[in-house]
């Protein structure tokens, strides 16, 4: 039996992933749309434009979970996102899961992706403007 609802379930997730996701894009966004992440990220073979793409979602996407807004298509684009990070981190980097010695770790990623995808099963929830609007 069930402590509380998944609709519930689903609110706090989208609201506090949300958040944090807006939280690492608004400094992104301040510094140009991602241009200096598009720098960094370029100097490991990875296209420019595609840290544009991560702030975009970043920012957008957290406010389309906070609202409940298109949740299933933002949560799989999250998956999508934080499994190239972790594979990109892990290859290029040669992180491993906990940073150590000055080296990056991708836990923090490995998180928030079991997070996303968690999001994306459980649903958008009675609680958001996709079942206002009739597409939950």
């Amino acid at each position: 039996m069930a402590i509380v609802s998944a609709d519930l379930v689903s609110l706090i997730l989208r609201v506090a992933v949300g958040a944090a996701l807006i939280a690492h894009g608004v400094p992104k966004v301040k510094g140009g749309w991602g241009a200096q992440s598009g720098q960094w990220v370029g100097t490991m073979g990875v296209p420019p434009f595609a840290a544009r793409l991560v702030t975009l979602l970043e920012f957008f996407g957290g406010i389309f979970l906070i609202v409940g807004f298109l949740v299933p298509l933002v949560a799989a684009l999250f998956v999508i996102q934080f499994a190239a990070i972790i594979l990109m981190k892990s290859s290029k980097m040669k992180a491993n899961f906990m940073g150590a010695g000055g080296k990056p770790g991708f836990e923090i990623d490995f998180t928030y992706l079991l997070l996303a995808l968690a999001i994306l099963l459980i649903g958008s929830g009675a609680f958001s403007v996709d079942a206002l609007i009739g597409i939950v």
